[in-house]
């Protein structure tokens, strides 16, 4: 896969994150109910850091010195994509208890959509 490619899926997932962090943070403080507040800002601080994450190795595959940690990033991609996935999947299946918040779904599908495509990135880095 072109070092291009994998460096804009990066970026991508890792500003979906942010987003979706952001979006989690802002819709669980407005919310009165203690004890969704607590779970919904803990995954949303998550998402956050892991976005931010994401987004700075995206952005170090788009470097010239990529090509010597071809190997260690292609690892890391592939633990992204999995995160993702597992995370995607949560919202989307409501898992999380994320069902107070709107468009929890289409936010499970891009991110099931981003892991698996950082998967396949992450594996072909590994390969060439």
């Amino acid at each position: 896969m072109d070092q291009r490619v994998s460096g804009s899926i990066g970026v991508v997932g890792g500003v979906l994150d942010i987003v979706v962090g952001a979006l989690l943070l802002r819709g669980f403080m407005n919310s009165g109910i203690m004890g969704m507040m607590n779970s919904g800002a803990g995954v949303g601080f998550f998402l956050l850091l892991l976005g931010v994450i994401v987004l700075v190795s995206g952005m170090y595959v788009f470097s010239a010195s990529m090509m010597r940690n071809r190997s260690l990033l292609g690892v890391l991609m592939i633990l992204y994509g999995v995160v993702m996935l597992i995370l995607g999947m949560a919202m989307f299946t409501g898992m999380l208890g994320l069902m107070m918040m709107q468009a929890s779904m289409a936010s499970g599908v891009l991110m099931i959509l981003s892991g698996a495509a950082m998967l396949y990135s992450g594996f072909s880095m590994r390969r060439g």
